[in-house]
């Protein structure tokens, strides 16, 4: 698989269109969540040879984008030509620098490929079924010489992870004719039952493969390097401070927030006893078999809430559905989730993932206040509000800005949607700002984890033990959330960044403009997609603005330590 060969007299449009013509075929899954056709019958490779002709795609990418001259593209145009630029140099680190000493079984697994067809528009969506379904178990097989001759760049932990989800992906296959997707093309299924069986086979072998060949030899590192992290700072999230210096701002917005989350404890109760008002606040909620109505009511009642207050500019046409979240993930998801709408779906739909809990302890958690902050956060004004807008947008939906989000924006936004909605008067039970903090706490808390785990030799009962004695987490409460983890470097350290940086930016405007609204200071940072905040910060603000709230995160971090 090559690039056709690049002319220095193609522009920029056309280079990109080459490239993602040819990359869509080694990232089968990436084409179907932005909708482009063509690609829903094929699994992700994960051979040798295809990584190798992969990484010479990405080198013809990166000569022919620097051979075209920058003074020649419109401003988006710029943009997007650094995102696509970085994220080629990004993907080529990771496939010959990164990937080969952490290898990830879990990413081979074709069951998100099958469930993606059920919520995504394809074109012939039977045939496309069918084509991934019996491409699973040579898949599988092959999967299981690949990974056998590579066991010891394998960490335990994405081994177990992904036994895990292979078993669960087993039911999941066996649920598969009651979707109402398939039910409805049934007809046009010839030969479902038996392709079904087979998967299902393939993928219960393959857990037992990893679960008996495997685990008992895996000695992978799921660290992935300081180098690598540096570069995914700055080349996906443009973040142009120092890992110390984020790290630092994590630590100074810990113990800010820790600091506060304790005066918040004892205005409600007196004391503080953060373990004990947490478990007064828990016993508070819903019945298991009401827990997705009062998820779908309070979703409106946060949509309603935005739209009255005329927050935002709302998008002209969509739809979320609350469900239950798929088995196969449910190991990774204990809580809740968001899967954004394909920019090209004219509903705009888009899934709010809850996870049913199996026992009282993890019903606690969906209590009623938790509730209406989680639906602030996936839904209104959080995740739904800001994919949905950006595909609305035509220069926010281009393919190197939907392939390489950055965390910063799309997790910054939502935590910051948390507070915006505390301030306005949707989160105003007694116990809401106690939740917020605590929940700030937690990303705060993420920030020096995700650095300390993948630059500082962090282990990983020593990431569970802090967050079960600052946050109360149980241990495998704690272990499902560090799993994602070491799987994505940086993206936990978004979160408060993100919120940090939105912050700094409405802080200055309010000082420096008079006619300062909400509406607009929103609307502006959602006008450029799910791009790095740095870069909308400069987009829309200019550099001195950038300057500016830069100092802002680096301002007093020197030698502060966890």
């Amino acid at each position: 698989m090559t690039m056709e060969k690049l002319s220095k007299s193609m522009n920029f449009e056309e280079i990109a269109r080459a490239y993602y013509r040819a990359w869509f075929r080694f990232h089968p899954e990436a084409a179907v969540k932005v909708g482009v056709q063509g690609y829903a019958h094929l699994l992700t490779p994960y051979a040798e040879d295809e990584r190798g002709a992969l990484v010479c795609l990405n080198d013809a990418l990166i000569v022919g984008l620097e051979e075209l001259a920058r003074d020649g593209l419109s401003v988006d145009e710029q943009l997007d030509r650094d995102i696509l630029y970085n994220a080629a140099r990004l993907e080529n680190e990771y496939l010959l620098d990164v990937e080969p000493r952490r290898l990830d079984p879990g990413r081979i697994l074709p069951c998100n490929a099958i469930y993606q067809l059920l919520i995504r528009p394809v074109e012939d969506f039977p045939a496309c079924l069918m084509a991934r379904l019996h491409a699973s178990a040579p898949h599988l097989l092959g999967a299981r010489a690949y990974l056998a001759s590579a066991v010891a760049a394998i960490p335990p932990l994405w081994a177990d992870s992904a036994a895990t989800a292979a078993r669960a992906g087993v039911q999941f296959l066996q649920d598969l004719p009651d979707h109402p997707k398939v039910k409805a093309q049934a007809y046009q299924l010839q030969g479902l039952a038996p392709a079904l069986n087979a998967a299902a086979q393939a993928l219960k072998e393959y857990a037992d493969f990893l679960a008996r060949d495997i685990l008992p030899r895996a000695r992978g590192d799921f660290a992935c390097g300081i180098s690598y992290f540096e570069h995914l700072l700055r080349r996906r999230h443009f973040i142009d401070i120092s890992v110390d210096e984020v790290r630092a701002l994590g630590v100074r917005l810990f113990d800010e927030t820790q600091a506060e989350l304790m005066a918040a404890c004892r205005e409600l109760c007196g004391h503080e006893d953060v373990a004990a008002l947490t478990r007064r606040i828990n016993a508070e909620h819903p019945p298991p078999e009401r827990l997705l109505h009062v998820y779908r009511k309070q979703m409106q009642a946060a949509q309603a809430f935005v739209h009255d207050r005329d927050l935002v500019t709302m998008p002209s046409a969509t739809h979320l559905e609350v469900a239950a979240t798929p088995l196969f993930l449910r190991h990774q998801i204990p809580f809740a989730a968001y899967s954004e709408p394909s920019p090209h779906d004219p509903g705009q739909q888009g899934y709010y993932y809850v996870t049913p809990p199996v026992d009282d302890a993890q019903l606690t958690a969906h209590h009623h206040a938790a509730i209406m902050h989680t639906c602030v956060h996936e839904a209104w004004p959080g995740h739904h509000l800001q994919f949905v807008i950006a595909n609305q947008i035509p220069v926010a939906r281009s393919l190197p800005r939907l392939l390489n989000p950055s965390a910063t924006l799309y997790e910054g936004w939502a935590l910051y949607s948390e507070q915006l909605m505390q301030e306005q008067g949707f989160l105003a039970r007694p116990e809401s700002r106690f939740l917020l903090l605590k929940d700030r706490l937690w990303r705060a808390l993420r920030v020096f984890l995700d650095v300390d785990l993948h630059t500082r030799g962090l282990a990983l009962d020593a990431a569970a033990d802090l967050m079960m004695r600052h946050l109360g987490f149980s241990h495998s409460q704690a272990l499902a959330d560090l799993t994602w983890y070491t799987r994505s470097p940086t993206v936990p350290l978004s979160y408060a960044t993100g919120w940090s940086i939105i912050n700094s930016v409405r802080e200055h405007l309010r000082h420096t403009r008079p006619t300062f609204n909400f509406k607009q200071f929103h609307d502006q940072l959602l006008s450029q997609g799910s791009v790095a905040l740095p870069r909308v910060v400069r987009r829309v603000y200019g550099e001195a603005m950038w300057t500016a709230v830069r100092h802002d995160l680096v301002q007093g971090t020197v030698d502060e330590t966890a």
